[in-house]
Formats: structure tokens, C-alpha cells, sequence
């Protein structure tokens, strides 16, 4: 799966069962984040659902670990706030998808990366072109 030079955006619903032992795509997710080399990009509204789905399902400290391990992992890079595009992408949309699914999508198609997602609906868009 994973080159050397290829560019990664990994969805919330990845970076959740990394995190969450109990995730059903736990096993799945630990496998995949072990073969990616090259840069790793996180959207920050990826960092903030994370945070936010481990302070909820697990505890704080869970979140503080993801935190930790995305600000010190090299292949880990944080994007910030790209507000601007992600409001176009949403308006511009003629699917129903959360706001921050289409900003996660636009993200990855903006840096020329490689999305990857448990969720079904954001696969068949990213795959298909949607919201473009």
C-alpha cells in the first residue's frame, strides 16, 4: 500500500480506531499507520473531532496521547485551519456529507494525497470525485 514519496490524510474514523483497542478497525488501523511512509497530513478538524471522539468514548489522557503522538511523530504534519476552501468545498457541494468530511476530502485532493477512511460514504466520494 504505502511508497516512500506518496502523501497520506488519514479520517478521523482511522486515527479513532488507532487510538481506541475496543474500535471494531483497531487491528485494521495499526496495520495501515505501520506501512506509511512519507508525509502524514492531519487537518486540524481531524485533530479536533479526534480529540474530541477520545475525551468522549475513552478519557482525556487518551486524547492527550494522540496529541502527543501527531506533535511528535516525524511523519505527522498538522494543517492548519483552512477555513477559507473548506466553506467553498461545503457550498459548492451537491452531496449530503458533514462539513467536515468535505473539508477532509478537499484537503487530501488539494495536497495531492492519498485519503484514507473506514467511512463508506467519504471512500465512494473521494474515489468518485465528489464535491469537486
Amino acid at each position: 500500500m504505502a511508497q516512500g514519496s506518496e502523501a497520506w490524510v488519514l479520517d478521523s474514523s482511522v486515527w479513532v480506531a488507532l487510538f481506541l483497542d475496543a474500535d471494531t478497525n483497531s487491528e485494521k488501523a495499526e496495520k495501515i499507520f505501520k506501512t506509511l511512509f512519507g508525509p502524514v497530513y492531519i487537518p486540524y478538524i481531524v485533530l479536533a473531532e479526534v480529540g474530541t471522539v477520545l475525551t468522549y468514548r475513552h478519557s482525556k489522557q487518551q486524547a492527550d496521547n494522540f496529541i502527543h503522538f501527531v506533535s511528535d511523530d516525524a511523519r505527522c504534519v498538522v494543517i492548519e485551519s483552512r477555513s477559507s476552501e473548506d466553506i467553498v468545498a461545503f457550498l459548492n457541494g451537491d452531496t449530503r456529507m458533514s462539513f467536515a468530511d468535505i473539508a477532509v476530502l478537499e484537503c487530501a485532493r488539494s495536497l495531492s494525497a492519498t485519503l484514507i477512511t473506514f467511512d463508506k460514504e467519504m471512500k465512494r466520494a473521494y474515489a468518485g470525485g465528489a464535491q469537486r
